[in-house]
């Protein structure tokens, strides 16, 4: 049995908790994670609100690793969207999912690494652009070589995401809280990492910081 160490990271265009922009705090959450591949949502490039940045390019010097960004949405010169970090060589692939009128993009990556597939992806917070994008995913992971990790903010609790579960992927032993209720404690998970078709979560935690208004998962995959 192998295993490979995966995290997700919402990471707010690097802005914290406590309202300080800091992409050098969101590195030193990636290092800590001491994950081999991280699925990152809400990155910013050459945004006004971030600097004018490219913060792909940014955390790969700060982290380094590889950083595939790919954008979901662009105004002008600025792009915003999800990336894959990676300590080692890996080509990755976008897959824009369905869009409803007025909702934001949204898309998935997808890419392979030490023999499991992976697809990073930023679910929509509308119910029902939500469930086509579950769809989507779904149709992809199945489309993929197998073992598959999916990993990425999907805006749902467990109870939503019963389709996973019914295609066979799991999210681990326990609930793991990830994003709190307006003024109370971390009490939801909205960020999965979801494993299958031969792989499986064999235990998830979260790092602690006030990086972001969402917790890092990290999990270790065994296949």
């Amino acid at each position: 049995m192998n295993t490979l160490r995966v995290a997700t990271f919402n990471i707010r265009h690097g802005l914290g908790r406590d309202g300080v922009l800091s992409l050098e705090r969101t590195a030193e959450v990636i290092r800590a994670s001491g994950a081999a591949v991280v699925g990152l949502q809400e990155l910013d490039r050459f945004w006004e609100r971030s600097g004018s940045v490219d913060q792909a390019a940014e955390l790969a010097s700060l982290t380094g690793m590889d950083v595939h960004f790919h954008p979901t949405f662009t105004r002008g010169a600025a792009e915003y969207g999800l990336a894959l970090a990676t300590h080692s060589t890996v080509e990755t692939e976008f897959h824009p999912l369905p869009r409803r009128a007025g909702e934001e993009p949204r898309g998935l990556i997808t890419a392979r690494l030490d023999e499991v597939s992976l697809l990073v992806t930023h679910l929509s917070q509308d119910p029902a652009a939500r469930r086509a994008h579950i769809e989507a995913v779904l149709d992809v992971a199945e489309a993929v070589l197998a073992p598959v990790a999916v990993v990425g903010d999907l805006n749902e609790t467990r109870r939503g995401l019963k389709a996973f579960q019914a295609a066979g992927f799991a999210p681990g032993p326990r609930r793991t809280p990830t994003f709190p209720r307006p003024g109370l404690a971390w009490d939801r998970q909205i960020d999965f990492i979801w494993a299958g078709r031969g792989a499986r979560v064999a235990r998830s935690w979260t790092l602690s910081t006030a990086a972001s208004d969402h917790l890092p998962l990290v999990a270790e995959v065994a296949f």
